[in-house]
């Protein structure tokens, strides 16, 4: 695990993350034929857009001031792995590959709130978490309506 020496380098870890997940997503999106699987990818990575330039702002303030409960629906955690490599992935594999690639998120992030005794790192870090938390929520959410609905 890297070492942090300061708040600083924290946030520009988090910022540097969010872009190559911002790359991910729209990459992703690229590939895929159907518009709302399009859609979709792509609102995530505005949605990680966003959270890049909050992390941005961050760098003066110092700290989220967003810690409140999410909610999961355990979804993600009961699939087995996908064939990341297949060009035309399925609406349910897409879903899912970006449930466990924020699944994944989340859990970096709560491990780095773990090894800090910074109480600021640690709230960051943790409202980071919770954000991903968010964003798995909502895929869960999309993935309950039109996946498990269908069947």
């Amino acid at each position: 695990m890297k070492i942090f020496r300061d708040f600083k380098e924290i946030i520009d870890f988090a910022i540097e993350s969010e872009m190559d997940e911002i790359q991910f997503y729209s990459e992703l999106a690229e590939t895929m034929e159907r518009k709302n699987v399009k859609d979709l990818l792509r609102s995530i990575a505005l949605e990680k857009t966003a959270r890049m330039l909050q992390l941005e702002n961050m760098k003066d303030i110092g700290v989220l001031l967003d810690i409140e409960s999410v909610h999961d629906l355990k979804i993600a955690g009961t699939f087995s792995d996908i064939d990341y490599t297949k060009t035309n992935l399925s609406y349910q594999e897409v879903l899912i590959m970006a449930m466990n690639k924020e699944k994944e998120k989340f859990i970096l992030y709560q491990e780095l709130a773990d090894c800090t005794t910074d109480t600021n790192c640690k709230q960051t870090f943790l409202s980071l978490a919770n954000q991903e938390a968010r964003q798995k929520l909502k895929l869960e959410i999309e993935y309950d309506e039109f996946i498990l609905h269908d069947n």
